[in-house]
């Protein structure tokens, strides 16, 4: 439905009397919620926020008045593209999230609607209970979502749908009011019937239809009980028959938001497990794969999932999960399946797996079995099974595995019934599909690869999508089994439920919505899933705005473009729970467009010209990227490893050619320079730098925030030290290692240095440095000074060159520094320059991987009395090698006990916190989790942060000083 500008202006007048939220009727905006996790791309009339319940009620009510279609959206994690449509998308997520009612006794919570199921089973997991579906998106979704979605999960045999949990939904109706739908007894029905308004009629029509289409219901409502398409209606037939209270809410279960808002939920918990054991079964053909889950099933198993030797080999090249499976997958095997058991014992899940494997004998099966006993093991397998999702998408190219068919259910005895014409029918279609599944249910995801910008491709898209519907319904499947219908499978809605159910599914909704404005085109009326102008990727499709000769080289992700079109959506990246890091702005602001999937969306629009004709010069497109901290984490948490931090520093390159560097970011480019300049008179400088007048001249001038201070410059350099210090007597015994004296050791922090210096000695190291090495170009790189930032990595790869190529290790104290050199050099230098900062790069060693590395003598240390040291990681540190190797260094120290804090980013990320218009975001991030605990730590306990940034960062935001853990480590040497 579209609306004039005429029209839109009204509504935007009436909510903005009605409502508290924000409302959103800019380009950028709606282009950042016009897609989801799906293949879909359809550009809202606008976006809102509701700030409460009562918001989400007047905007209903004001929609309705206007005639505008509303469509109700979680963490948009759908991939069938549920959460985007043409009219106001409500997005639940930003603020109702709150956890209203917990009552561990009877086992229920009551939360809002936007709260994020990874966030509420944290919660939850204290009183050792938990939702029980568990989808692998529960990183980025919401439980409305879910609910909305009827969504299931890895242990859905144990656990069922959500339907199954749901106890009481509170919704707005079409019409404005709010309704809570729950087990209501005949009494209380025919009293509801007999009032006036929209849920009375509900109450008193609802029954009656049911009762109308019971025979249709009975014989054409899909076998398969992990069905996820249609409206319940059988559950309404079956609750009537078994003698329960009658209840509206299995009917807004699964109903994708097409019959109201859901504003919260009444859910069911279960306990925890307290015991878990994990076998990987091992099979040279996937067919045989799908014949044995019914021997697997005889045993009393929580879970049997699929992966295909696509699946496999894609998680094989994969630099971070790669290395994981290798741990369990052996050989190069057709098909695995991870059958995964529960137990209130180590002896009972012990048992239970005995029994799988007689089983399995008895059926004849000789594969390789990996059993998986430990914690760490289990914990590696069923990471890598959450993140397949995004594993899949992480091919690289214009080929993608598709979400358009994919999760139809059957029978599980019918599983190789069902596969075997589909893998012939991919065949003679010409392409590769990709099959995983939660197969202890019988739901297969089946992900052909295809190019939608191609039209033969699209072409095969159809076949493809017919193909998979109709061999699903032959062997008395369901289209959908886990993600439900919206604009991939509505379309097929009478085609699997009939003409006579398909129409009472038409008169329901009709009854909740008669003028089709919920949700409108999901379950009913659903448009061909191949329409081109709905697909985020068409034939029509151009990167009319991409930049060709870029200064950094992203030929592995085929172009700037590819390496922005590698985002699928999925939205780990608005991830909030006390894990990882990204991304730090979406958890400082819950804002779209400051996650890394907002930014992709809104490069991908200016790339292909739907955003403007300016492109990447787009003041709108810095506006969204301007709150990205560059800190990495998107390139190794999310699974399609877009780096984002990457895309930033050229898009920088190319909006500054355009509008000029700002002075600031020139002189932030150029600390090194400044620090220079302030050695003349360290004292002048100091002064200066903590100057309230010059702060604030500062604040004015450049935009550098008064509340911070610059780092002071030190009275003695480390160049200075270093030269009139003496050795170690071990010095040399073990060879030598260059030291990267970066620009804040040289200056600001000398004892950092120092330090570095007795601990490598200690071990029996001769220290080198390097005095004609240049600043790394980290602060350029950052500011997107690329070209300098060049000519610096092209003088220190010369420099460095001979040193490795005679066998010499770089070891570096500040994380980003490092990572410089590993990560940028080799993208920024060309031909035999990238070859030699490549060999740079693998011989360029933060500290503490030096130092714990196999080899390294150990630094005599004296035991310590105890103290707790508390580690915070620097981004960069846990983006590149982790935290293992410092907080291995530490504990290296006798009797320290070392502690690392679930910190994100703290917020500083070099200059961004320094600079005005971010400091509120930076000091929200390290509110998030770092401040609070380091205010709750002893007096004795030691903070020890590796960055500079962090160091300043903990200091300002708290008042306790920290420490780089080298100098701890040098404080525990022996005299």
């Amino acid at each position: 439905m579209n609306h004039d500008i005429q029209a839109t202006a009204a509504l935007i007048e009436d909510l903005s009397r009605t409502v508290i939220g924000d409302t959103r009727f800019d380009k950028t905006s709606r282009l950042l919620y016009s897609t989801d996790a799906s293949n879909y791309r359809v550009v809202p009339c606008g976006v809102f926020l509701p700030a409460s319940i009562d918001d989400v009620c007047g905007a209903v009510a004001v929609a309705a008045q206007h005639q505008m279609p509303l469509v109700p959206r979680g963490g948009g994690t759908s991939v069938s593209g549920q959460a985007i449509g043409s009219g106001l998308i409500v997005d639940n997520s930003r603020h109702l999230r709150g956890i209203l009612e917990l009552n561990t006794e009877e086992r229920w919570v009551r939360v809002e609607t936007g709260v994020n199921l990874e966030f509420l089973n944290q919660q939850l997991a204290a009183h050792g209970l938990a939702i029980g579906p568990d989808p692998s998106s529960a990183q980025g979704n919401s439980v409305g979502g879910m609910v909305a979605n009827n969504t299931s999960g890895t242990h859905s045999i144990l656990y069922g749908l959500t339907l199954d949990h749901v106890r009481e939904v509170d919704v707005v109706l079409p019409d404005g009011n709010r309704a809570t739908f729950g087990p209501t007894s005949a009494e209380m029905v025919a009293f509801k019937a007999q009032q006036n308004g929209l849920e009375a009629r509900l109450y008193r029509e609802i029954p009656a239809l049911v009762e109308r289409y019971r025979t249709q219901i009975e014989t054409r409502t899909p076998k398969p009980w992990r069905n996820v398409a249609g409206f319940n209606l059988h559950r309404l037939l079956r609750d009537k028959d078994q003698g329960f209270d009658f209840s509206l809410a299995p009917l807004i279960v699964g109903s994708e938001g097409a019959l109201a808002n859901i504003v919260s939920v009444k859910m069911d918990l279960v306990a925890l497990p307290r015991h878990r054991r994990i076998a990987v079964l091992h099979f040279d053909d996937l067919l045989e794969a799908m014949r044995t889950v019914p021997a697997i099933l005889e045993a009393d198993v929580a879970g049997v999932e699929l992966q295909d030797r696509l699946q496999i080999e894609t998680i094989r090249a994969h630099s971070v999960f790669g290395p994981l499976q290798e741990g369990y997958v052996q050989g190069n095997p057709d098909a695995t399946l991870t059958v995964e058991f529960y137990g209130d014992t180590e002896t009972e899940v012990a048992h239970k797996a005995g029994e799988m494997q007689k089983n399995l004998q008895n059926a004849g099966f000789s594969g390789a079995i990996t059993q998986c006993t430990t914690q760490a093991q289990m914990g590696t397998v069923m990471a890598t099974r959450r993140a397949l999702f995004g594993l899949s998408q992480s091919i690289r190219g214009d080929a993608k595995p598709l979400n358009i068919a994919d999760d139809a259910a059957v029978p599980v005895e019918r599983l190789a019934d069902y596969v075997g014409p589909v893998l012939q029918n991919c065949k003679a279609l010409g392409i590769r599909a990709g099959f995983s599944a939660h197969a202890s249910a019988g739901c297969l995801h089946i992900s052909p690869l295809l190019n939608l910008k191609d039209e033969r491709d699209l072409n095969t898209m159809k076949e493809f999508s017919k193909m998979v519907v109709q061999a699903a319904i032959d062997v008395g499947g369901t289209t959908s089994g886990e993600h439900g219908e919206g604009l991939a499978k509505s379309y097929y809605n009478e085609q699997l439920f009939g003409p006579d159910l398909h129409k009472a599914f038409r008169e329901t909704k009709a009854l909740f919505d008669e003028r089709n404005l919920m949700n409108p085109g999901k379950i009913i009326d659903g448009p061909e899933p191949w329409r081109p102008d709905i697909l985020r990727y068409n034939p029509a499709y151009r990167r009319v705005h991409e930049p060709r000769d870029t200064v950094l080289n992203f030929d592995a992700d085929g172009g700037f473009a590819g390496l922005v079109e590698m985002c699928n959506g999925q939205g780990v990246c608005r991830r909030t729970v006390d894990m990882g890091t990204m991304c730090p702005s979406f958890r400082a602001t819950r804002d779209e467009a400051a996650a890394t999937r907002g930014r992709a969306n809104i490069l991908r629009a200016a790339i292909s010209g739907q955003l403007d004709d300016q492109g990447l010069t787009s003041k709108e497109v810095h506006s969204v990227m301007d709150l990205c901290f560059e800190c990495k984490a998107c390139k190794t948490e999310c699974a399609t490893r877009v780096d984002m931090a990457k895309l930033k520093y050229e898009f920088l390159n190319l909006y500054q050619k355009k509008h000029g560097v700002p002075l600031r970011s020139r002189l932030f480019a150029n600390v090194a320079v400044l620090n220079k300049a302030g050695r003349v008179a360290p004292w002048a400088a100091n002064w200066a730098y903590r100057n309230t007048a010059v702060r604030f001249v500062l604040d004015k001038a450049l935009g550098v925030d008064k509340r911070r201070v610059l780092p002071r410059i030190a009275g003695q350099s480390f160049g200075y030290w270093f030269m009139a210090h003496q050795p170690h007597p071990n010095a040399g015994k073990n060879g030598e290692v260059v030291l990267w004296d970066d620009t804040y050791l040289r200056d600001n922090e000398p004892e950092i240095g120092i330090a570095a210096v007795q601990v490598l000695e200690a071990c029996g190291y001769k220290v080198r440095l390097l005095a004609e090495r240049k600043c790394c170009g980290r602060p350029m790189i950052s500011k997107g000074l690329l070209e300098q930032a060049r000519a610096h990595a092209a003088h220190n790869v010369a420099l460095l060159a001979p040193y490795v190529a005679a066998g010499t290790k770089v070891v570096g104290l500040e994380p980003s520094c490092i990572v410089s050199f590993r990560d940028e050099y080799p993208d920024l230098l060309r031909g035999a320059q990238a070859e030699a900062a490549r060999e740079v790069a693998e011989s360029c060693l933060f500290i503490e991987e030096f130092l714990t590395q196999e080899g390294c003598p150990p630094p005599p240390l004296q035991r310590d009395k105890g103290r707790e040291i508390l580690l915070h990681g620097h981004c960069h540190q846990k983006a590149t090698i982790g935290t293992g190797p410092i907080r291995k260094m530490l504990e290296l120290i006798p009797g320290a006990q070392v502690r690392e804090i679930r910190s994100g980013c703290c917020g500083m990320a070099g200059a961004f916190g320094y600079e005005k218009e971010h400091y509120e975001v930076s000091m929200a991030c390290g509110e998030e989790r770092l401040f609070p605990t380091v205010r709750a730590a002893g007096s004795d306990t030691v903070i020890a942060a590796a960055g500079t940034s962090c160091r300043h960062q903990i200091g300002s935001g708290t008042g306790r000083k920290a420490y780089h853990p080298i100098t701890i480590l040098a404080d525990a040497l022996e005299a």
